[in-house]
């Protein structure tokens, strides 16, 4: 027997034995996830599993996910995760494993029971559903139907905004992510699991605007920083220390660093700062001025550096202000010159040797031939272009670009044609990264949204492919409950309205609208014998109606706003049926909707992000609205003037619900902003109620509030934020009683009692990944359903 072949035989050995361990803990784990599995099982069974190539939901039982402590699985499994019907639960796990990495065992059976239930069987009712989907015991969810789709390449989840990459090699040759914050810290980020490495580096006194890595032939290597506080910093990826400090002194910035090591293996630094010289260090104590870049006339800040290698071999600086300027490495040779046009935004090297591109605050990129100037240009789509990463797939050359959208572009180097592009980032993308493989590589992203993503060949083919994906819902609205058969409307990016049955999942009707732009204005009004019609914005600013049950448009027509309408909320008063609607034009009117004519005009000195409106059914109406100014105001229906005005300092505030409680729970109001807390207001005493309810990692996006009519009633607040996740507050202890992971903002929010039971309700979410609809059991006191 040869070599090979006893190698061979040893691995599948291994193999077996790594399998049948698996197979043979398997058997320990109990059906469900509310018992308690040994702490080994919990740590090393996933690992075992994946050792012996038998990680599929028998090896690693539903009951175990929530439980896992050891290996991610999202890494074990790989990214993209494949949808196999033998590692469904699995594959449902690793989509929302890092939102739930400090929730408690409820909440993560609830994420892990949406998520399943969304990916196995998108669509399909409750009644429909096999026993293991319809019901996963722990979760306090049912999922009734989903259109939802959650992201399966987000790699981590962070806490601090990021505003740079680079890729870096760890520990035993461990491949890293270097991610850099507004904040000044550095988290180091393992590509295979997705998990921190080390703890989070306090490297700068402000923003990490930079990074490169330097690696060196004993493994591990340089990270280099550069900050807002116009220092560079050198650090040790093995041991998370500080190797070096070197500082362009006060008032000024450092826009741009890289780094190489000369023949002798020693280091050297590159760096320009926000005046545009250009500084070198060699090891930790020799410094040269370089030389001074010219400022671009039309944005004198903007300067960029990179290396590249020309088809000699030769290593080359390049920096990048009015001017594209190339040095020689090895002797500081200025080599070339070339005139830039637009303000140059950033600058990369690409798989193209001698080839080097600069993205333009114009949104072009151009592609440079380093010995002889400009090569081809792109014409982008006008916005600035920030970040650029060069990369191969199938043998193609491409550049990916980004700017202030959340899409990342993909072109062809050698067509010059843009050829794809990558969605699934919901703010804007700050920062891309290759990290190289031998046969093809993949991408890093990070962006505004806090969240750091992983795009394979996969999923880079399906961009180039044009694969249709499915439109965005960007709100939903469940009609009260005062009606017998629940319906439930949905915007969708496309235009589109689609009403549904809620408890179904059919779609009762459907109609175009002539405006893209109404993501939340969308509410149900009460008609005569338990009808509702719908009400939406179209794009003159007038607010229409569409009548369910003739499948028609209805007869309501309101006019009067002047800019596009943000938020709509209707209320039966003691009076009659009311409506607020909330516009751009910086005033929230009111509609008496019996009588068709407007009963109030209230002004706000800021924009109007968010309307709420409810009656407690004995004479109490209220109308609230919130504005960017960080206050809610709380109105009467016969004052133009508010009642009273919150200071909720919580930023803008992008959320408002009101909970028009009857005695002897209280009415509330609850808001929601861009620092990602929510709060509680007594509306007859006028008062904060208890602490901010904190817990979100980023900006609420919207509210929900409701009471339980069960023998002892209480009250609950869900807010969803654009960190992925879905809080459930008790508003009377301000304890977070469910944390769901969603994997990616949802943008509203729609609540009605259930009908089943006294404490449960219809919970209905719409984002970027489509639309669910769940019950929730929250008093529920049984461990299982």
């Amino acid at each position: 027997m040869s070599p090979d072949e006893q190698r061979r035989n040893a691995h599948t050995g291994e193999q077996q034995a790594h399998a049948r361990i698996a197979a043979t803990l398997a058997r320990l784990i109990k059906s469900d996830a509310v018992t308690v599995p040994h702490p080994y099982l919990t740590r090393y069974l996933a690992h075992h599993a994946a050792l012996g190539e038998a990680l599929d939901d028998s090896h690693v039982p539903p009951g175990l996910l929530p439980w896992v402590s050891g290996d991610g699985v999202r890494g074990l499994l790989g990214l993209s995760h494949a949808h196999r019907t033998d590692r469904a639960w699995l594959t449902a796990w690793a989509a929302i494993e890092p939102y739930v990495q400090d929730a408690d065992l409820p909440s993560r059976c609830s994420s892990l029971h949406l998520a399943y239930t969304a990916l196995r069987f998108p669509g399909v009712p409750r009644q429909d559903l096999p026993q293991e989907a319809a019901d996963f015991a722990g979760s306090r969810l049912c999922v009734l139907w989903s259109q939802w789709a959650p992201p399966a390449n987000v790699l981590a989840t962070l806490s601090r905004r990021s505003v740079s990459l680079a890729a870096a090699e760890g520990p035993s040759g461990a491949e890293l992510l270097a991610v850099g914050n507004v904040s000044g810290g550095i988290e180091l980020i393992d590509t295979a699991t997705g998990t921190p490495v080390g703890d989070r580096i306090p490297a700068h006194d402000g923003g990490v605007r930079c990074l490169s890595f330097v690696s060196r032939s004993t493994g591990g290597g340089a990270l280099v920083s550069g900050s807002s506080d116009g220092t560079v910093r050198v650090w040790d990826t093995i041991r998370g220390t500080l190797l070096a400090h070197m500082a362009f002194g006060e008032h000024t910035w450092t826009s741009a660093v890289t780094g190489y090591r000369d023949g002798a293996g020693t280091l050297t630094v590159a760096a320009v700062n926000g005046d545009g010289a250009v500084k070198l260090w060699r090891g930790q104590s020799e410094e040269l001025h370089l030389a001074d870049l010219s400022a671009h006339p039309l944005d004198r800040a903007a300067f960029a550096l990179a290396l590249a290698v020309d088809p000699d071999g030769r290593q080359l600086l390049l920096g990048a202000g009015h001017t594209l300027k190339v040095w020689d490495t090895a002797d500081h040779r200025l080599l070339h010159e070339y005139p830039l046009g637009p303000p140059v935004r950033c600058l990369t090297d690409t798989t193209l040797p001698g080839c080097v591109a600069t993205g333009h605050s114009d949104g072009s990129i151009t592609l440079w031939d380093t010995a002889s100037g400009p090569r081809a240009t792109f014409r982008g789509e006008g916005e600035p272009v920030t970040t650029l990463a060069a990369l191969r797939i199938d043998g193609s050359r491409l550049l990916a670009a980004a700017g202030s959208g959340s899409a990342i572009t993909l072109w062809d180097m050698d067509t010059g044609h843009r050829t794809g592009r990558l969605t699934g980032h919901t703010d804007a993308v700050t920062a891309l990264r290759t990290i190289s493989a031998d046969d093809c590589d993949r991408l890093a992203s990070t962006a505004r949204d806090n969240t750091v993503r992983l795009w394979d060949t996969h999923a880079i083919r399906h961009a180039i492919r044009g694969t249709a994906t499915a439109p965005a819902a960007v709100a939903v609205a469940i009609t009260p409950d005062s009606v017998a058969t629940p319906h439930l409307a949905v915007n969708y990016s496309t235009a589109q309205t689609q009403v549904w049955d809620t408890l179904s999942g059919t779609v009762t009707g459907s109609f175009d609208r002539d405006s893209k732009h109404a993501s939340s204005a969308l509410s149900w009004a009460p008609e005569h014998e338990g009808r509702h019609l719908l009400l939406w914005a179209a794009s003159d600013h007038s607010i229409r109606s569409w009548d369910p049950v003739r499948g028609t448009a209805a007869g309501i027509l309101l006019k009067g706003h002047s800019q596009p309408i943000r938020a709509l909320a209707s209320t039966t008063a003691h009076d009659g049926r009311r409506l607020a609607v909330s516009g751009d034009d910086f005033t929230v009117r009111l509609w008496d909707l019996d009588r068709e004519r407007p009963l109030q005009l209230w002004q706000h000195p800021y924009t109007v992000r968010t309307v709420a409106a409810a009656s407690d059914g004995v004479g109490a109406d209220w109308f609230a609205s919130g504005s960017t100014d960080g206050t809610v105001r709380l109105w009467d229906a016969t004052d133009r003037a508010p009642v009273h005005l919150f200071y909720c300092r919580q930023g803008i505030i992008n959320a408002v619900a009101v909970n028009a409680g009857t005695s002897p729970s209280p009415s509330f109001l609850a808001s929601g902003g861009d620092d990602g807390t929510v709060r509680l207001w007594d509306l007859r005493a006028l008062a904060p109620i208890g602490e901010r309810l904190r817990g979100h990692t980023d900006a609420v996006e919207a509210i929900a509030t409701w009471t339980t009519s069960a023998e002892v009633t209480r009250s609950y607040v869900a807010s969803s934020s654009r960190d992925g996740t879905i809080r459930v507050w008790d508003a009377t202890t301000s304890r977070c009683v469910l944390q769901l992971a969603t994997g990616t903002p949802v943008h509203t929010l729609s609540v009605r009692p259930s009908g089943e039971s006294v404490h449960k309700v219809v919970l209905a979410m719409a984002g970027a990944a489509g639309v669910a609809v769940v019950e929730l059991d929250l008093e529920d006191p049984s461990p299982t359903k």
